[in-house]
């Protein structure tokens, strides 16, 4: 027998989860914007579909992970033609090795941290002043640089970054 819960409940639970499906997205999609396009529109699909979560069967974040999982293999499916992406694989792995307690986010934030630690300072200047804001006409003005030359940049620098995190967490260090 399924057991409902109140809209306010339902309210409750997906505030208290929110950071948690945030941060799972990003996991998964590189771009800001897009994860918060993404973030509304799973958190829509939740509120939409509230009823059909069942406590008794599971945790809410998990469910809502799933959730966000959908939309973004729609989102992928849209911009393949248009971005380079995650490879399919690369996604699933993330999924796959996302652990219930976020520890899997945990582990991607320290690695992060280590090799932004690793960028020479005017790549890490960089990064920071493009978002700080999110707004790259202020980094690229501010660096003296056109936009589409920042943008450049910051898709060599996130390579790099990507490349170094993959190599952090594969190696499974945490100092």
């Amino acid at each position: 027998m399924s057991t409902q819960l109140s809209d306010n409940d339902f309210i409750a639970l997906l505030l208290a989860n929110q950071s948690r499906v945030y941060r799972f997205l990003f996991t998964l999609v590189p771009w800001r914007e897009d994860v918060e396009d993404l973030f509304q529109k799973t958190c829509l699909t939740l509120w939409q579909e509230r009823a059909k979560f069942d406590p008794t069967k599971g945790e809410f974040a998990s469910w809502a992970c799933a959730i966000a999982q959908n939309h973004v293999r729609n989102f992928r499916r849209r911009e393949a033609t248009r971005r380079t992406l995650l490879s399919e694989e690369v996604a699933e792995l993330l999924v796959a090795t996302r652990e219930p307690g976020g520890r899997f986010s945990e582990d991607c934030h320290q690695a992060l941290r280590h090799c932004l630690n690793r960028l020479p300072p005017h790549q890490l200047a960089l990064v920071e002043e493009s978002y700080r804001e999110g707004k790259l006409n202020e980094a690229a003005a501010a660096a003296g640089r056109s936009v589409n030359a920042v943008y450049k940049s910051l898709r060599r620098i996130r390579a790099i970054l990507h490349d170094c995190m993959v190599r952090f967490l594969a190696e499974g260090t945490t100092s």
